[in-house]
This record gives C-alpha cells, structure tokens and sequence, in this order.
C-alpha cells in the first residue's frame, strides 16, 4: 500500500495585523481549561458554593457572600492536580487511538489566599488566586520496540481516492481504499496519507490579584463586586517533522517577541484588569440564593512560525489573543436541619471566548469557521454534614457535569490537510467529576480537605482559615 505523509504545509496568508482569538498549533489540541471556584470547601462540594459563599473563598466564588462575615480572617489553600491532554496517536481511519498525556503541577502550590475585614455593614478584602495552571507535552510519533527497533504503533492513517492524481471525496478506511483500487483496476485510484507526526508541549499561567467589597444592603440581601488584576504567562510550542524526523517547522503561540536575531522567543508577562459582581439573598436561615458575573481577562499571545523558508528564524504571523472565558452563574443553597446543607448552582461559561475569529497556521483554506467549541452550562451538586462532636468537624460531597468544550475542526473532510486537522483537534467528551470532603471548624481555626476526579483531570486540595 502506497503512503504518502501528510505533512501539513505552514501557511503564510496571515494577516499579522488584525487580532484574532487563538491559533490551531497542536500544543492546545484536546484540551478542557477548568475555571472553577477557589477552596477545598466548595471542591469538597463538587464546587457548588454561588447560594452560600459564607467564608473568605467568596471574594472570587461570589463577593457578595463576603457580607456574612462578622469577624477578620486570612485564608490559605494550596492545591496539586493532574490533567490529560487527549492527542490522536495512531490507527488507521476510523478505528484511532487516542493517548493521554498527563499535564500536572510540578509541586504543590499556593492557588489562593485572602484577607477579609468587616466594617459595620460592609466587608472588604484582597486576595490572590490562580485560576490557571498547564504544564505537560505531548508527541505523535512512530512508536518503536525498544529492543528490536520495529514499529508497534505506526502514525494515525487515512485514505483517499485520487483522480488526476488529486484526492477527492472523504476519508476512507483501507478496505474501502481496496475497493476502490479494485473498482477502478487502478493501484493509484486510492492512496494513504499519515497525520504527521509533531511534539509539542504547553506551560500556561493565569493569575488574579482582587480587593473585593460586600455591602450588606438589608440583613437579607448583599451586593458585592470585585476589581481584579491579572497576570499571564504562555508558550505553547510545537515541534513539527516528517516520518524520518526531517525538520518541517516550529509553531509558538506564546506571550512575548521576537527576539533580535530571530532565534527565539522571548517570553514575558501579559496583564489586563476586569471585574466581578455577585448578590446574595437569604430569605430565611435555611435558604439561600446567590448569583454571580466575572468578566474574563484577554491577552495577547501572538502566533509565531520557523520553517525552511525563513532561515528557520522565527516570524510573527499573527497578534492572537487568548480570551479567559466570561462566566454567569446561579445558585441555591438550603438547609433542612441545621447539620446539613445542600448546595445546587448552575455556572454558563462562555468558551466560545476561546476560538473567536480564529487563526490557523495549517494549509486548510480560507473557512469561516474552521474551529469551534461551545459555551457549556456546568451544573454543580453538593452537600455538607456537620458533626456537633466536641471538634466539629464535616464531610462532603459532590458531582458535577462538565459538557465537552475542547476545541475541534468544523470544516468539510475534502483535502488531506483539513482530514488531518479534523483527527488532531476531534470533538471533546463531556466529563462526570465526582468530589469528596472534610474538615475540622473551631473558633479561629478551619482546615478543610478535598479530592475531585474525572477521567481526564484530578485535584487536591487543602485550605485553612484563621479568624481574629
């Protein structure tokens, strides 16, 4: 069977000039970017917290919350997590193989930290938080025994029929590649094509620095809003080749230049600033209803090539942006017995944020859409059980659905190049986490702990609070 390796051509027609929201390099294939709320409280609840927000973590979860303090506190949590990156690794069309890459913190780290102070009817506070943290790389390459040398898993494959020595039609399997050649008495009617092979490799930072303030308007409603500053730092690269290992290409999309002699990118810090605003409303000691707005950051992060063509110098093609999701959420809160509280909160997040005016840096045409995602509504369920023994102390639990929103290749399957895009960048899955908690409460000091998983993303938790 004749192959020929699809190395997937860098295309120049960019306009560097005009911004667009993020690029189509491999290194931010398959994945899922989780916003939710700082805390192993609201972790250990499957992050339902919007209706009760009633400790310092709510000077980001929902400000408002804020009002219910009544004494001064400083809270601290360090979080660890893993999380896969989905890539296409080999098979042949339409029976692929896809390969988690884990993506993890390298330590244990500080992701959120706060000091809150009431004052008569209004509460005040300053934080920091990091909502955002990838490291991790992946690579589709021929995967060999390490002994004998032999290929055991060959690159993702796929075939076409050829007229005029040009592909048409969609994607076909091998048998239906046979039946074609057979059809036409035509060994060349039909020919494989490999995705190419690549590494890549991914370390994104987001930081947010808050002063928030709650009023409590009446004792059963509070406003609250927050100015937020934030950081962010991102080289995701990609290392393209051919079968044999040939050099293609780099492709950077990363928060920096250019540097003098072209050899590198020079990676540096981005800021913008933005705002939240929340309400809370307790019409009675057992219910609770809370709501919240948190405009995403934007930053740019321009898209950078290397080829053969530029003296393997690199060239800035295009002055994307990577747009943080603006998100909206909705929740109650409710209280049966005093020992027990059940959680519920709805959050829509706008990952469209993500793709908006698009870039592509491969040979796929001019479309109008050649990426999507989807803005999803997360719902988010947990509750908390106190034990009234002479160490309070709680357990927790929660489920949440998180629906696909990875972005994936929305154009037609009729060039081997847009084929090979639709195989990297798939349609995502949506994910079921599940959460568990606990925690000890004593008069000036809380240490809470929390563990939520899913099929492609782990974290850990532990917060602890002081109060004066």
């Amino acid at each position: 069977m004749r192959i020929r390796t699809l190395t997937v051509f860098l295309a120049f027609a960019l306009t560097a000039g005009v911004h667009a929201q993020n690029t189509d390099i491999e290194a931010l294939a398959g994945l899922q970017f989780n916003f939710g709320n700082p805390g192993a409280r609201s972790l250990g609840m499957g992050g339902a917290f919007l209706g009760l927000a009633d400790d310092a973590s709510a000077a980001e979860a929902n400000p408002a919350g804020l009002s219910i303090l009544r004494k001064a506190e400083v809270s601290l949590e360090v979080r660890n997590y893993l999380e896969n990156q989905i890539l296409t690794t080999s098979g042949t069309f339409p029976d692929f193989e896809r390969t988690a890459f884990g993506h993890h913190s390298d330590r244990a780290v500080i992701s959120f930290a706060s000091a809150v102070v009431p004052v008569r009817n209004f509460t005040f506070g300053a934080y920091f938080h990091e909502p955002l943290r990838n490291q991790g790389a992946g690579a589709v390459i021929p995967q060999r025994n390490p002994l004998t040398g032999q290929i055991e898993k060959d690159l993702p494959v796929f075939y076409m029929e050829q007229q005029n020595n040009q592909p048409i039609g969609g994607p076909l399997s091998f048998e239906e590649c046979e039946a074609v050649k057979d059809r036409n008495n035509d060994p060349f009617s039909c020919l494989g094509y490999e995705v190419f092979p690549f590494i890549s490799a991914l370390d994104v930072q987001q930081r947010t620095f808050g002063v928030a303030g709650a009023w409590q308007v009446t004792p059963k409603f509070s406003v609250g809003a927050t100015a937020r500053y934030h950081t962010f730092k991102e080289d995701a690269f990609t290392f393209r080749i051919d079968r044999f290992f040939n050099f293609v290409g780099y492709a950077v999309q990363a928060t920096g230049d250019v540097s003098e002699d072209g050899t590198e990118i020079e990676i540096k810090e981005e800021t913008d600033f933005t705002f939240t605003a929340g309400f809370k409303w307790a019409p009675s000691d057992k219910l609770s209803f809370g709501g919240v707005y948190k405009k995403g950051p934007t930053f740019d992060a321009p898209t950078f090539l290397a080829t053969d063509a530029t003296d393997r110098l690199f060239v800035r093609v295009g002055n994307t942006e990577f747009h943080t999701p603006d998100v909206a959420g909705l929740g109650v809160s409710y209280r049966p017995i005093p020992v027990l509280t059940i959680n519920f909160d709805a959050v829509h997040v706008k990952y469209t944020n993500l793709v908006d005016d698009f870039t592509t840096t491969v040979a796929i045409g001019d479309l109008d859409e050649p990426y999507i995602t989807h803005d999803v509504t997360e719902l988010h369920l947990g509750g908390e059980y106190f034990f009234a023994t002479r160490i309070p102390f709680a357990i927790r639990a929660g489920y949440w659905r998180e629906p696909a929103h990875a972005i994936e290749y929305n154009g037609p399957l009729d060039t081997p190049d847009r084929i090979a895009a639709a195989f990297i960048y798939p349609e995502g899955k949506d994910q079921n986490h599940f959460s568990i908690g606990a925690g000890i409460a004593l008069p000036r000091f809380q240490i809470d702990f929390a563990y939520d998983t899913s099929d492609t993303y782990k974290v850990g938790s532990i917060s602890m609070v002081t109060r004066f």
